[in-house]
């Protein structure tokens, strides 16, 4: 069995229409954006920096670095890092009743089994907790469903630090804001983000930098096929060929070591968007697998 839930203030305390609410909501968070009346003071009195996304706002622990990358649609997502881990805030939509939570931990669990993760659900401070056990790595996952949204983090780390992780994780959770809109969506859908120019900037920059290094590794792959061809046909015995009584030169054969074929490089490719999770490297691997939201993604 697990515990019982504490209170979200997305579920009972949005604010009235029309009346300001106070900068610092009475109940453990995930809140809804409307029960915070002045943001910049709700992360400024916990001594956080954050970040407004629109739909998400994101509180930074004095300490921590906020990075940004691209999932393997192309689209960024944020995490808040330290030596110790890597935390990933999202938000979706939901439908009014509660229990999409439930649903995604089933389908996460069920994902990361069929890679060979050994996976537990815990108890966690708001119920269910997904905890994956890989080689080198744990991932925790932590939900709750808020006022027609569910709020998720993800959390990567070694096992040896898996638990300082965990904490550092539920910090973040528990002061994300969540700007549900009022116009229909589809549900488990992401929020949207409004990413500011700054940053749009670095990411159109990250992206066609991540072309350019596609584009160079399939050429690479297509000449390091064709040395290989190539030296095949070298190695192959040929039959000698009839000569005309008018000349009679002898054929020549080019001898030698053929090319060395070069390795291809690894493509970096971004990290998922939808269920499956990331760890804290500082180079990614997007292999598009249920297990690549285990791996983290290039950082700008």
């Amino acid at each position: 069995m697990f515990g019982r839930k504490k209170s979200v203030t997305g579920d009972r305390d949005a604010a009235t229409p029309g009346e300001p609410a106070d900068s610092a909501p009475s109940a453990t968070g995930p809140h809804d954006r409307s029960s915070v009346g002045d943001v910049a003071r709700y992360y400024t009195d916990l001594g956080y920096g954050h970040l407004d996304l629109g739909s998400l706002v994101i509180g930074v622990p004095k300490g921590r670095d906020l990075n940004v990358a691209l999932d393997p649609n192309g689209q960024p997502e944020f995490h808040v890092v330290t030596t110790v881990s890597r935390v990933i805030p999202r938000a979706f939509a939901a439908p009014k009743s509660a229990g999409q939570w439930r649903t995604m931990v089933t389908g996460m669990r069920e994902q990361l089994e069929g890679q060979g993760a050994e996976v537990t659900v815990e108890d966690g401070p708001w119920g269910r907790e997904l905890v994956a056990v890989m080689p080198g790595a744990v991932f925790r996952a932590i939900g709750v469903d808020g006022h027609r949204w569910t709020a998720e983090v993800r959390i990567m780390a070694t096992p040896e630090l898996a638990e300082q992780a965990a904490e550092e994780g539920r910090e973040v959770f528990k002061h994300l804001l969540v700007n549900r809109g009022d116009g229909p969506m589809p549900v488990r859908e992401a929020l949207p983000l409004t990413i500011p120019d700054e940053i749009q900037q670095a990411l159109v920059k990250a992206q066609s930098q991540l072309a350019a290094q596609q584009q160079a590794q399939a050429y690479q792959q297509q000449m390091a096929a064709g040395q290989q061809g190539q030296a095949a046909t070298q190695a192959r015995p040929q039959s000698p060929q009839p000569q005309s009584p008018q000349t009679q030169s002898p054929q020549t054969q080019t001898s030698g070591a053929p090319t060395p074929t070069p390795a291809p490089t690894p493509t970096p490719t971004p990290a998922s968007s939808g269920d499956q999770p990331q760890q804290p490297e500082s180079r990614p691997r997007r292999d598009g697998s249920a297990m690549d939201r285990l791996r983290p993604t290039d950082d700008l």
